[in-house]
């Protein structure tokens, strides 16, 4: 914005100037004129304000995602929250996050964090942020994504009782607010999450999480090393959780 500015001061004083010279009043008139431009070069100026803001917004907005691996969890649903008539909304992540680490693991679920913040920290640009595409197609964040969905699809091999359990967790609310460490206040009936999460919430949200595990999408090398990692076919790891599902479905 400077250089421009300074650009068409230059123009407008080499216009202004005879023999090579200005008046410094010439000089504090077209300064002033500059300064108060409209038309193209306010647009301009414009332009270049709205640039900086959305800059400054995109920036702030991803000093705030540090959670990485939930990231990774939530990518292949995420669509859903822009969608009104999904049901899935993200105040239900914190309580599906919840359910996650319980599933997996206390210390396993803190190393595949340790892993996508690592992962993470590789693909920050020059101007500190992540280059999503990049991250999320690095093998080590695959591998996270896919112990996740392993771990996963065993847990709820007895489905009905995980399910109940999973329902119970996505419709849970603390009954209390915290104000500090040691001083709680007692939410009102109204505030109170009331049972939502349904099951063709569930349904919903698994079929999109586990998407890219349905048989079909297994190449002939992706299944083996799959096979080799885990010691069991993808379609016995996924398989009774897709058929559970489409029963629930219907």
């Amino acid at each position: 914005m400077a250089a421009v500015a300074i650009l068409a001061l230059t123009d407008i004083l080499e216009e202004s100037a005879v023999d090579g010279t200005v008046t410094m009043d010439d000089v504090r008139r077209v300064a002033k004129a500059v300064l108060a431009a409209r038309g193209p070069l306010g647009e301009h100026y414009a332009l270049w304000e709205d640039g900086c803001d959305s800059a400054f917004s995109l920036r702030r907005i991803e000093q705030q995602r540090t959670d990485f691996l939930g990231r990774i969890i939530t990518r292949p649903f995420s669509d859903c929250f822009d969608d009104k008539n999904s049901g899935i909304e993200r105040k239900h992540l914190p309580q599906f996050f919840a359910a996650v680490r319980m599933i997996i693991g206390e210390e396993p679920f803190d190393l595949l964090r340790n892993r996508a913040n690592k992962a993470a920290e590789r693909h920050r640009t020059e101007d500190g942020l992540v280059s999503w595409p990049d991250f999320y197609a690095e093998d080590d964040v695959r591998a996270v994504f896919e112990e996740v969905l392993v771990t996963m699809a065993r847990s709820f091999r007895r489905f009905e009782p995980r399910k109940d359990w999973f329902l119970i967790i996505m419709n849970s609310s603390p009954s209390s607010v915290s104000t500090a460490s040691n001083a709680f206040i007692p939410k009102r009936p109204e505030d109170k999450v009331m049972r939502e999460f349904s099951e063709a919430h569930m349904v919903r949200l698994f079929q999109a999480l586990f998407a890219s595990c349905r048989p079909d999408t297994f190449s002939a090398e992706r299944k083996a090393a799959f096979m080799e990692k885990w010691g069991s076919e993808p379609e016995k790891v996924f398989g009774p959780l897709f058929v559970n599902l489409a029963e629930l479905a219907q």
